[in-house]
């Protein structure tokens, strides 16, 4: 009689077995369908939120870098006072500072004289060195990020206002009758100053500086 019954309990268990089974194969079916389509999305939300802090990392480097370019200029405005007309933006500021830079040196010897104008020309150079640097930075990020973009175009615009206001930096950079600073930097940043500057500006160029003395530098 005990082996009927545990033959049932056998039966039992198998039927038992077999029906949790076929309640599984409709939950396994559907996340089987749900689970890949939900990673593969989740995924794209992670991508995205590295992308974006990347993004904002950079933007705020590209920020820094800017303005600690133009940080540097404030400081060597500071601490040479005598070169301020080289960061002039009109003519009419420009026509100013000359003048008044010329009064304040009007008693100096022609010794002092040249020294104000090798460290003058020492100062334009260092500006279109910051000049090549935005330019460089920018045609990195010409196809990168906008706001990287934009920032560095509105960088670009502003010294090339600047050299189009200046008459004396307009000399210096000009290879056949000027100072002919123009051959120390890339033909590319060259190429985009006559095309934005250049070939903008009818800008007399100023050979005379505040330090010659009438005599041309």
């Amino acid at each position: 009689m005990n082996m009927p019954a545990q033959t049932a309990d056998k039966a039992t268990n198998k039927g038992h077995e077999v029906t949790v089974t076929a309640e599984q194969k409709p939950r396994k079916a559907l996340l089987g369908i749900i689970l890949p389509p939900l990673a593969f999305c989740m995924s794209l939300v992670s991508l995205y939120l590295s992308q974006s802090a990347q993004n904002a990392v950079a933007r705020i480097e590209a920020v820094k870098t800017e303005y600690g370019l133009f940080n540097d200029m404030s400081h060597l405005q500071l601490e040479h006072p005598l070169m301020s007309h080289l960061f002039t933006v009109t003519l009419r500021e420009y026509g100013q500072q000359v003048t008044s830079i010329k009064a304040a040196t009007s008693s100096l010897s022609p010794d002092e004289r040249v020294k104000l104008a090798l460290q003058e020309r020492a100062v334009a150079h260092y500006t279109f060195t910051l000049y090549e640097e935005t330019f460089l930075l920018w045609q990195q990020e010409k196809d990168g990020e906008k706001h990287r973009t934009q920032l560095l175009e509105a960088d670009l615009s502003f010294f090339n206002d600047m050299f189009c206001t200046n008459p004396r930096l307009a000399w210096y950079w000009d290879v056949k009758a000027g100072g002919g600073l123009a051959r120390s930097f890339s033909q590319e940043v060259r190429a985009y100053y006559n095309e934005n500057v250049a070939s903008k500006c009818s800008l007399d160029k100023d050979a005379q500086g505040p330090f010659s003395g009438g005599k041309q530098q």
